[in-house]
């Protein structure tokens, strides 16, 4: 039987077109023959992660990314669609998957962190799930972070050199040469001033050495004085202490218990004045002894005066002796 070249042709073509749908399916990490085993992980960045990177146990290709999107509900969020192209590979509860650099140029790869600790009844995570994620710090961002510190410290040792040179160049120029040259002039004029200063505090302080000197000698006096009453003062100094010694010897308490007990009795005495009781308490609170001795008065009064108007009433004075009747 012959075949036509245009069956061969056809033949090729079908087989090229074959060919082409399993390599692009392959290269996205599709299965061929079966069902994907697709899974999903949520990042917050997906730093450098892009599609048809791998998905690793240990360093082991296990998988491919098959997108990295916005997540639909929170478009802050990155959603990574990833497959796992072994069959028997179970991912048991607990798993997560690291978001890593694959090589020292930092290609990003998913780690699939498998959940080894023992439990009681195995669960494993099913198509379409969604896996809990970290992020690893890669070795460009440690080396971005080791050298942060560094690159603001040299960024600051360049200003200051900067400005060191920017006060260099100032310092030859003109304009700062002539302001130099002022701030000179000012500071001989200011030691000038203190040098004046200096020449008049010398002479106020010979006007007023002989002040001083008066109040030296007035010092020396006083305290001659003090030397010489030395020995009346510790007199006046002992009598002190032997009244202070006499004080303490006399039972005080004594004297004050008295006190009080003679102030209690007085105000006893008061109280009972207060109430009208005895002599004193009945002259006080009675008018009797008053009125007597007002119409006592009245009746002296009235004597004087009746003396006043007869006095031959009561005097009789004659110098014949003779006698005088009364009307």
């Amino acid at each position: 039987m012959k075949v036509s070249k245009e069956f061969k042709v056809g033949l090729l073509v079908v087989l090229g077109i074959l060919l082409l749908y399993v390599g692009v399916n392959f290269l996205k990490g599709n299965a061929i023959f079966g069902k994907n085993r697709e899974f999903y992980a949520v990042f917050d960045n997906a730093n450098g992660l892009k599609t048809s990177n791998e998905v690793q146990i240990n360093g082991v290709k296990v998988g491919m990314v098959n997108a990295v999107n916005l997540h639909p509900q929170t478009p802050e969020k990155i959603l990574v669609k990833f497959v796992v192209l072994d069959d028997e590979l179970l991912i048991p509860y607990g798993s997560y998957v690291e978001l890593i650099s694959a090589d020292i140029m930092g290609t990003k790869a998913l780690d699939l962190r498998l959940n080894t600790e023992p439990v009681s009844e195995s669960k494993f995570y099913q198509i379409g799930d969604t896996l809990r994620t970290e992020v690893q710090i890669g070795i460009a961002d440690q080396i971005s972070e080791e050298l942060l510190p560094l690159k603001k410290k040299t960024e600051e040792l360049i200003g200051s050199v900067e400005g060191i040179i920017k006060s260099i160049n100032s310092f030859w120029d003109t304009t700062a040469a002539y302001t130099i040259d002022e701030s000179l002039y000012e500071f001989r004029d200011g030691i000038a001033k203190f040098g004046d200063l200096a020449n008049s505090l010398t002479v106020l302080i010979e006007k007023e050495t002989k002040v001083v000197d008066d109040v030296l000698q007035n010092t020396k006096s006083i305290t001659a004085n003090l030397a010489s009453k030395s020995g009346e003062i510790n007199n006046t100094i002992d009598n002190i202490s032997a009244i202070s010694d006499t004080l303490a010897a006399t039972d005080i308490k004594s004297v004050v218990l008295e006190t009080q007990k003679t102030l209690m009795e007085l105000n006893e005495v008061l109280a009972k004045v207060n109430n009208g009781e005895g002599t004193i308490g009945a002259l006080l609170h009675t008018d009797s002894l008053h009125i007597e001795l007002m119409q006592t008065n009245q009746a002296i009064q009235d004597l004087l005066n009746d003396m006043e108007a007869n006095p031959n009433k009561y005097v009789h004075f004659s110098i014949f002796g003779r006698k005088i009747k009364n009307n």
